[in-house]
This record gives structure tokens, sequence and C-alpha cells, in this order.
């Protein structure tokens, strides 16, 4: 996403968002609800960690996991979330209040400042931060972010190191607004076309040889974490070529030459890490409803895919051809960005058009007043921003069976959730029979009334995480506010 992500500890403030979102309705805005008793600490151990079984995530129990998580991707000088003051008090903010996953963004011009020569204090970092918000049991997906690739090609972009860019000495454009840029920088379009082409770098190494050489030195430093969900190769590929036709169709004819460049990070990864799920994206385009033409690039059978919904309006092209797409392969689709807006209007429209889907989600992003009216106050009280914004919402945390539909109606408080006891994965018996839903405080403030038809609540009166243990092979079970 174009906006700058950037956060700051509610003890020395939030800094801005920079810049506003060229691509939608304005600054990115999460605005959570009310804080609810501070979560148990975190699951250490490799029960945590998380794979998938074909369309849905799944932990080593074998219960349906559904994620809701923001990105965290600091796009200003040095580029980690820390030298923002992000810390252990907003990891805390961010599980109490239904928070379980972030999208946390490094830039690759920071891992290699020159070609094969790497920067471990900047990586330990990311690192650091990861463990935070590990410790409060919150998942990290390591994204390799760019935005336009770098300041060579167009002033204010970011994520890739000048080394790699070779825009063949045409001039940078201050062309506002990322798609305007790449639609219309013709050092935009030579840049990406070389970097495509595998252009060498000063070493004689191709660009892409060193993109999946720095992908294996990062995920050596996470392979070990049950608490890193996987990695998401590239943000936002575009494809280096100036002819509309490709904003509607998905470009198609580049799909071989994307999947071969994500296929090389993806054998990289795997010899430094073989089980976190690696996950590929598709172009730009898809963003806003444009088919994705991509398919898992090596057949890794722990791959799925990243993809993001801007689709303007009523229109749900955007996840339907990312969910059409990972159907018909078989596997998971995270949708990793979507908002860039504080129209709770629009963000209700698609947290529960997601919902519709059974989707995992991460929502354009952590940044300033999301998590409070008056950032340098206390969150408490008259300060938290109300509830009713479509981000904070009830939700089945896991599930022990497979999901058939669940609902949420904000007018009325009302959560719905039917599922069966069957495992997702028919050669993996469930061992933890507790499904939990997640049930924000800001929405029930007086308490819930449970009806579980199928099924025990073994959870205390109003907690914030309902457990349920099913009874029969059928679960229906409805929530209603006191």
């Amino acid at each position: 996403m174009v906006a700058n992500s950037a956060v700051r500890g509610r003890s020395s403030g939030w800094s801005g968002a920079g810049a506003a979102a060229a691509r939608c309705v304005g600054v990115a805005a999460l605005v959570l609800a009310a804080v609810v008793p501070a979560t148990a600490g975190a699951d250490t151990s490799d029960t945590a960690l998380l794979g998938h079984s074909g369309r849905w995530l799944t932990d080593q129990t074998g219960r349906v996991i559904t994620l809701h998580g923001v990105n965290l991707v600091y796009k200003y000088p040095p580029y980690f979330p820390a030298a923002g003051g992000f810390g252990d008090e907003d990891a805390q903010y961010l599980a109490d209040n239904g928070i379980d996953s972030v999208r946390l963004g490094f830039a690759w011009s920071k891992v290699e400042p020159n070609p094969g020569e790497y920067d471990d204090d900047y990586l330990a970092e990311i690192v650091r931060t990861q463990q935070v918000l590990a410790r409060h049991g919150i998942y990290s997906l390591v994204d390799s972010h760019q935005d336009g690739f770098d300041e060579r090609v167009g002033a204010g972009w970011d994520g890739f190191p000048d080394w790699a860019a070779f825009p063949d000495g045409l001039p940078p454009q201050p062309i506002p607004g990322l798609l305007a840029a790449y639609a219309l920088s013709p050092a935009q379009n030579r840049t990406w076309a070389n970097f495509w082409a595998d252009h060498p770098a000063s070493d004689g190494v191709g660009v892409q040889e060193h993109y999946a050489a720095m992908w294996s030195r990062v995920a050596e430093r996470f392979a070990d974490d049950p608490y890193v969900l996987g990695y998401d190769l590239i943000n936002e590929p575009w494809p280096g070529i100036t002819h509309p036709d490709c904003l509607l169709d998905g470009c198609p004819a580049m799909s071989g030459t994307l999947a071969s460049f994500e296929g090389k990070a993806m054998t990289a990864i795997r010899q430094a890490d073989p089980r976190h799920i690696l996950f590929y994206e598709p172009f730009l385009t898809t963003d806003f409803g444009a088919p994705v033409a991509i398919s898992n690039p090596t057949g890794d059978p722990n791959a799925g895919m990243s993809f993001h919904d801007y689709c303007l309006g009523p229109i749900r092209t955007c996840p339907d051809n990312g969910f059409d797409r990972t159907r018909a392969d078989d596997t998971v689709g995270v949708v990793t960005e979507f908002g860039a807006t504080d129209d709770r209007a629009i963000l209700g429209r698609v947290t529960g058009d997601l919902d519709d889907r059974m989707a995992s989600w991460m929502l354009w992003s952590l940044t300033q007043n999301q998590l409070s009216d008056h950032p340098q106050q206390p969150p408490t009280g008259p300060n938290l921003v109300s509830p009713g914004t479509g981000i904070i919402r009830p939700y089945p945390r896991a599930v022990a069976g497979t999901p058939q539909n669940w609902h949420y109606d904000p007018a009325t408080a009302t959560f719905t959730l039917t599922y069966t006891t069957d495992p997702v994965d028919p050669n993996h018996a469930l061992t933890d029979t507790r499904s939990e839903v997640y049930l924000p405080t800001a929405d029930y403030p007086n308490g819930y009334q449970v009806r579980a038809d199928g099924a025990d609540v073994v959870s205390a009166p109003d907690a914030p995480l309902l457990q349920l243990r099913s009874t029969r092979n059928t679960v229906q079970l409805t929530v209603t506010r006191n």
C-alpha cells in the first residue's frame, strides 16, 4: 500500500501516517473499540505453529484458525517499527482487542544495502519486533514490502535498494499516486522490466538471485519461531509494462515471469526454513478487481496466496477472484491488505464480505489515531474510539471441526456460527476439541447470552474468549447482547 504505516508508543505519542493513500479514499484507520482483560501468556511451544489444510489455516491440533490482523510497516528511515516506539504495551493492546496477527514489513534496501552485504543489525530490529508480538500471542507474516521500487525511480517510493534499480538513464518523475506513477513513469516501467529480466547487479549476479538469497538470510532468523505465520514474498509486484490491458486481465502474459521469480524466493527460503507457510502474491492490478493469473509457483504443499482487496463501492470481484484462485489450487488465501480508509461503512462492508467467505484478513494499516482519539493520552474511557467500526468484531478464532458459516450483525450485536466436528484434514484427528470465539467487550458491555445447540460452554460467563466443547456433530451457536 502506498500510504505510510508508522507507529509510536503511547508514552511518547503516535507518529503520523505520512502521505495520504492514493488508491482509495484516505489515510488508513484502525479504530479499536475497548480494552478487555489482558490475554494469557503466549504458547511458546510448537503447538502454536500454523499450517494449512486446503483452504483453511490450521493449528497443530487440527483446528481451523481464523486471523484478524493489521499491517505494521514502518515506511520511514530507519524502516523498523521500534524506531517509532512500537513495543510491548502496543502489542498487548492489540492482543486485548482481538488482533491476533500482524503483517510485519521490512525493506530489502536495509537488509542488503550493497550487493551481497547484509545488515544483521537491521534484521535484528525486525526480529525483536516479531518477538514482542509473539510474547502476546500475535502471529507475524514477515513481509518484503515495496511501493514504487525505490527513490531512484520516483521520489517518496521505497523498499528495494538503489543498486537493484536500472532505469537505463530515464529520470525519476514526481508523479503523485502509486498507480499513476506505475502507469505514467517510463523510469518505473523500465526499472521493473529490467528487474523481471534479472538484470545483473554490479557484482555480476542477477537482481532476482540477490533477492532470493536475501530471503534465505531473513528466513534463517525466523525459522524456529512458531508465532511466525509465514513469509509474504513481495508486496504488490508491478509487471513493468504500460499498455492498459494489463489493468483488466491480471497480466496473464507475465504470470510465468512472476511465478519464476517468486519460485526462486520460495526455493531459497526452503533451504533455511522447511515449515512456515510461503505466501506468493499476484500483480498489483488484482488489488482492484483484475483476475488472478498466478498459481503456486513451485507446487510447495505448504504455500498460500496473499492478496489485497481495494475494490470500490459494492464491487466484490477482488475477494471473489482471489478465493476462486485459491479454491482451484486447493490452497489457503489471506487478504493481507484492505481498508486504507476511516470510512466505517466501507470497513464494515468489507469485513462483512470477508466473514461471508470465512476468511482471514489484515487491515491496512496501524497508524496514528487508530487506537484512540488522542494518542498522547491513555487509551481508556472517553479517549477510546467508539465501537461499530467493522474492524473489531466477533469471530471464531479456532474451530474444532469444519466451519459452515458465520455472521455478525453489528446493529444488534448478534453473532452466529455453524460448524461440524469433522476435521478439515481427514488424516489428522482433532487433539483439541475446544472451539474459541472472540467477543469484544465494547460490543457486549453488559455481557452476553449464549445459545449453543450441540455444544457446552466451558468458559467463564461473559469471558471475551468464549470456549465451546461439542456434544454433537453439528454445532449452532448464537450470541446476543444482554
